[in-house]
């Protein structure tokens, strides 16, 4: 089968569009179309349903992108041997500033396990940013967020969402209730919006912004309550539940994401292996406490 089908099927998978999967290969969204009718038809199986406006892969299709990973995963491993690009340049990573301080970390050290003297460049920015850079070939792979039932990418672990608040100023007894929310482009802003307001409590929304240390620092200074990934919260903070007046937040899925033409040290047998690495040394503890 030609793996340019094969890589276009892929591409579709982890970036969960065809318009922004015909852009990262350089096809026009028609070619691309035409390419993955081709597929459907070589393997006479239906790969994609529409839900919408939206195009999804039906339980086939999700079952046909792991065969198809591994398929260009061995030939990756053999061109891989073959090449002889500089792999001594730093590997450009993203990170959205929600997985920075925990997950990130754990990410770097799972590559050095494999590759002991590989150095880095991180960007940390929001995942439709992040998106955007991995497909303009600016970074190599990247840490993004996706909805817990997302196809995209490598998944890592499902970040469940949590209200936050200062124990010493304990902002979530005031009533309207302040509110520090990330921007609107990222999940949690309209999830935290669209509980607080079935839960009837009345509140007001203080202030937005993109960084999840920034929203951090305005409930520690007593300016808000926060609702953000798990992640991001360390044990100065405390997270609010149903005993507290809180509704629960949705999960977020955490994935890696890796470019078409990338570093070369990057692959997807690297992915998988970060996969490994961070199921065995990603400690739980808050994100349990906050699933709890």
């Amino acid at each position: 089968m030609d793996s340019d089908l094969l890589r276009s099927f892929v591409a579709f998978a982890e970036c969960g569009s065809f318009n922004r999967a015909a852009d990262r290969i350089g096809r026009t969204p028609s070619a691309f179309s035409m390419q993955m009718k081709r597929l459907e038809e070589l393997v006479d199986n239906k790969l994609f349903e529409r839900d919408g406006r939206n195009v999804l892969l039906t339980n086939d299709g999700i079952t046909f992108v792991g065969y198809a990973r591994r398929i260009l995963s061995l030939q990756d491993e053999a061109m891989g041997k073959l090449r002889t690009q500089d792999a001594t340049r730093p590997i450009r990573i993203g990170c959205p500033d929600d997985y920075a301080q925990k997950i990130l970390p754990v990410v770097l050290r799972g590559i050095r396990n494999v590759f002991p003297n590989a150095t880095f460049f991180v960007s940390v920015n929001p995942t439709i940013l992040l998106q955007r850079m991995l497909d303009q070939g600016e970074l190599d792979i990247s840490l993004v967020s996706r909805s817990a039932m997302g196809e995209e990418g490598y998944f890592l672990r499902h970040e469940p969402g949590v209200w936050v608040t200062s124990p010493v100023h304990r902002q979530h007894e005031l009533d309207p209730l302040p509110l520090v929310l990330p921007a609107e482009d990222c999940k949690f802003h309209a999830w935290a919006i669209d509980a607080i307001s079935k839960s009837g409590k009345p509140f007001n929304l203080f202030a937005t912004t993109r960084q999840a240390a920034s929203l951090l620092h305005l409930v520690r200074d007593g300016l808000g309550v926060a609702a953000l990934a798990a992640a991001s919260v360390t044990d100065e903070f405390q997270i609010l539940d149903s005993r507290d007046g809180f509704p629960p937040l949705p999960a977020v899925g955490v994935a890696v994401m890796l470019a078409e033409n990338s570093h070369p040290l990057v692959s997807r047998q690297l992915a998988a292996a970060i996969q490994d690495y961070v199921s065995q040394n990603l400690e739980d503890d808050l994100t349990e406490t906050a699933a709890s």
